[in-house]
């Protein structure tokens, strides 16, 4: 298979072309270069000298472009590429460029691609990690799971022999607990928060498994092991589903315990999770509030989701056909028009705090930043309080200049009016102030959108009120 891979190469850029590895700005070029550099440290004795010096000479081109996008080149013919990514150690790319360099550094002892990674590279890693507490990642649930392509590399890089970075055992310890209280109670999704580019729902997958192990592997025996474990026990997901994953129940389990916190909070990927208990039954919430930088994030800082055996409120992006629908109007949040158009939300640095109070949890939400950009919108405040079965939002905010603010929340089921409630399925919401909003109700399979299909799910939006 490699010996075909760089054969293919070597015609494309016969052809002038750039090769296969260089597509989708070089997203696929660490499992491409993992796969020659493994089988060339492993069966490098059945190889001819000739086939050593082709597949280093192609693996060796790779990382030249990748990490110089605008000197890039194939066959001495110049191909530069945008350079995506190649000084984001938050984003999913970087994890691919990264484990393209490692592997093929180790597999063919280049003091110089070492030196790269020791020097460069994984420094730059641990310093966009130094300060990022939580776990989690701000491109959402979904291409967040990268982390477990970079727990890997890393678990590789120090087996090695390679020192530690303090930085990365955090993350490893704090993924643990993010993902543990991401999944909803049934145990067979995790919060949908960003782009859900594999499948719209976010069921639980191979990819949370094997993020899951990985990181136990990294974390000294403790509680963060023990939850995991427990977590492991208790996902319907009980093995790999697909066949080369399957390599990866071969990492132990452990021993399982059953977390006793009930919320969880990542300041670095600003998502908050909440529930009732650790029964299946128990009402679980999510909360977007945090820093918004990453182009799989969407345009929902202040969103919530619901979930008490099935979604009670969530995102219209799980029913959607491309699970990458990033704007306002999808999502539970206070949104603002103007002139008849929605205002977008932009990167910003939003802040929560978070207290307990009498059962309660108080999630005090200031998102003013993610509008700071446009002058109709001058503050928004949203205050959450999770307990006793019930979810309390209160917003508050300022706009001006003619803009409208509408207060929407989207559900799977169906809505209908009963008294002053509005009934979805299983989920009661009831307006406070004003106590008589102007009510409409979307059904987005109604809704005809270029190159996208709504498949289900309704909007219901409450306006009326003065801030």
């Amino acid at each position: 298979m490699v010996e075909k891979q760089v054969g293919k190469a070597e015609k494309a850029i016969e052809l002038g072309e750039r090769p296969k590895i260089s597509g989708d700005s070089y997203l696929h070029a660490g499992p491409m270069l993992s796969d020659l550099a493994v089988t060339l440290d492993w069966c490098g004795k059945h190889l001819s000298s000739d086939q050593k010096s082709r597949w280093s000479a192609y693996a060796e081109q790779t990382l030249e472009n990748i990490w110089n996008p605008a000197e890039a080149s194939w066959g001495g013919k110049s191909h530069p590429w945008s350079g995506w990514s190649v000084n984001n150690p938050g984003n999913n790319y970087y994890y691919s460029f990264l484990e393209a360099t490692e592997y093929w550094a180790l597999a063919s002892d280049s003091v110089r691609w070492i030196e790269l990674l020791k020097k460069e590279k994984w420094p730059q890693v641990a310093s966009y990690f130094m300060d990022y507490h939580g776990g989690g990642s701000r491109e959402g649930t979904a291409y967040g799971l990268s982390h477990g392509r970079l727990f890997e590399i890393y678990r590789t890089w120090l087996r090695a022999g390679q020192k530690p970075l303090p930085a990365l055992d955090r993350l490893a310890k704090d993924s643990i607990e993010y993902w543990v209280h991401a999944t909803v109670p049934t145990m067979d999704m995790v919060a949908a928060i960003g782009d859900q580019a594999r499948v719209s729902m976010p069921v639980i997958y191979d990819y949370h498994r094997r993020l899951m192990l990985l990181a136990r592997t990294l974390v000294p025996e403790g509680p963060e092991t023990r939850h995991g474990a427990w977590w492991l026990r208790q996902i319907n997901l009980r093995e790999m589903s697909h066949g080369p994953d399957f390599r990866y129940d071969l990492l132990p389990v452990g021993k399982g315990e059953k977390p006793v916190r009930l919320w969880y909070y990542s300041p670095g990927a600003g998502h908050l999770f909440a529930r009732s208990g650790w029964e299946r039954e128990a009402l679980w919430l999510s909360v977007v509030s945090g820093i918004y930088d990453e182009d799989h994030a969407h345009q929902e800082q202040g969103a919530f989701a619901l979930y008490q055996g099935g979604w009670l409120a969530v995102t219209e992006n799980v029913f959607t056909h491309s699970g990458i629908q990033q704007g306002t109007d999808v999502h539970n949040i206070m949104r603002f028009d103007l002139a008849g158009s929605t205002i977008p939300q932009s990167h910003s640095v939003n802040s929560v705090r978070v207290e307990e109070k009498d059962g309660v949890l108080l999630i005090a939400a200031d998102l003013s930043a993610a509008y700071e950009k446009v002058v109709p919108v001058s503050s928004w405040h949203r205050l959450l309080e999770f307990g006793r079965g019930r979810v309390e939002i209160s917003d508050q905010f300022i706009v001006n200049d003619g803009a409208k603010a509408v207060w929407q929340i989207n559900v799977p089921e169906e809505p209908h009016r009963k008294g002053k409630d509005i009934i979805a399925g299983d989920l009661c919401i009831r307006p406070v102030e004003p106590a008589s909003p102007d009510i409409s109700v979307l059904r987005w399979s109604d809704v005809q959108r270029k190159h996208e299909t709504f498949r289900n799910g309704w909007k219901v939006e409450l306006s009326g009120a003065s801030g």
